[in-house]
């Protein structure tokens, strides 16, 4: 005789004292079901997370040498969760023009505020042929530049990734002042 699924011989392990069950396929996609509901419903108890908005606040010059560009990227963070957001990193791509300049990622600990903003300040070596090549050019432009920010933001835990992008304008005169590359008068 079955019932739900269990086959009705049970037997007792000579010597160990284990009762064994054996399961035919319905009983074990019974039991999998149920695990399956349990978990689904564990994980809808915890809202899902509401990616942030990540925009370029600020970019300076840290460091101009002849191998090497460092400049730090402010970038704005707002949550615009009902819940603090425990941000573990940052990956962040900077594309100028349709060009990728520099890429990259920051680890660190950062609690943000439900419906708050925090600044966190990366570090973001540029690409040094392409700097040299396209960027004179591009801050003595006399339209507006193209740029676009995108990358992650992990959670604590590292299980969960938000996805961010932004884009818009730029005024050359601006870039070449923020970054310290404003031509020289003389």
């Amino acid at each position: 005789m079955k019932q739900l699924g269990l086959d009705h011989r049970v037997s007792w392990s000579k010597g160990r004292g284990l009762m064994r069950i054996r399961l035919d396929k319905l009983g074990i996609l019974m039991i999998i079901a149920a695990l399956g509901s349990g978990l689904v419903g564990c994980g809808s108890l915890q809202p899902s997370w509401e990616a942030p908005e990540v925009t370029l606040a600020a970019v300076r010059l840290q460091e101009l040498g002849v191998m090497r560009q460092v400049f730090v990227l402010t970038l704005a963070v707002r949550n615009p969760n009902d819940r603090a957001l425990p941000v573990e990193a940052i990956s962040y791509r900077l594309q100028l023009e349709g060009r990728e300049i520099a890429s990259g990622q920051s680890r660190f600990e950062r609690q943000i505020p439900p419906h708050a903003e925090a600044q966190i300040e990366v570090d973001l070596i540029a690409d040094l042929v392409l700097l040299a090549q396209r960027l004179p050019a591009l801050l003595r432009s006399d339209r507006p530049l193209e740029w676009a920010l995108s990358g992650t933001v992990t959670l604590a835990g590292g299980w969960v990734r938000l996805p961010y992008r932004r884009s818009g304008r730029l005024d050359p005169a601006e870039l070449a002042a923020q970054t310290g590359l404003a031509p020289r008068s003389s």
